[in-house]
């Protein structure tokens, strides 16, 4: 099964925007199609991106299907332990935790809407592409 680290701005976006390739990836993952891998920081970051006044109030946001969400991600994602970092290697030092993720959870992929983590296109052998790329490989699996 097809292992993949999907990063906060796909899952956010998943939630926000019913109609989207991020909202068609978390409906592939729920559906068993692949396996997401997390961690708690990444969890815990998609936590505070829907909880800030300005997603939240813009996307008509209740406390409680934030909290629904973000409890499916901890109870039905594979959670890596997070005993694994790295630093220096995402052009953004704040996406060393998805790589760190990746690496530490033996993930084929990490899916990202950051350009600039895309433009590294792999670590360890682990491909970094788009929502829609990710699609397009969940859909060539299927039977």
């Amino acid at each position: 099964m097809i292992r993949a680290v999907v990063d906060t701005n796909v899952l956010v976006s998943g939630f926000i925007s019913p109609l989207s390739y991020p909202r068609e990836i978390e409906r592939s993952w729920r559906r068993g199609e692949f396996t997401l891998v997390t961690s708690r920081e990444i969890i815990g970051e998609v936590s505070r991106v829907l909880y800030s006044p300005r997603i939240q109030v813009k996307y008509h946001l209740t406390d409680s299907d934030i909290q629904a969400f973000v409890l499916t991600l901890i109870h039905q994602s594979e959670c890596a332990a997070g005993e694994f970092a790295l630093k220096g290697i995402a052009p953004d030092p704040g996406d060393d935790k998805v790589i760190a993720c990746a690496v530490e959870a033996k993930a084929d992929f990490i899916v990202t809407g950051d350009k600039a983590l895309r433009g590294l296109q792999e670590h360890e052998g682990i491909k970094i592409i788009s929502a829609d790329a990710f699609m397009r490989i969940l859909d060539k699996s299927k039977p």
